[in-house]
């Protein structure tokens, strides 16, 4: 991952989150909380491209641990 893709995902995640926080405050909980599915959508994405990249990783490289 280049560093400007890792600062673009950190500042969007940092609106999201900031976002939520504005509306739980508020009062506006169901707004607050319809960020939580696009958050884990996030999370499953990133955790099942990094297990694809760590097999290819290892199907390049056996017994390299």
């Amino acid at each position: 991952m280049s560093k400007t893709s890792a600062i673009v995902q950190i500042i969007i995640i940092l609106f999201l989150v900031g976002l939520s926080t504005f509306y739980f405050f508020k009062g506006n909980f169901e707004v607050g909380l319809s960020v939580l599915p696009l958050l884990m959508l996030y999370y499953v994405f990133v955790t099942a491209r990094r297990k694809r990249a760590e097999s290819r990783n290892e199907a390049d490289n056996p017994g390299s641990k």
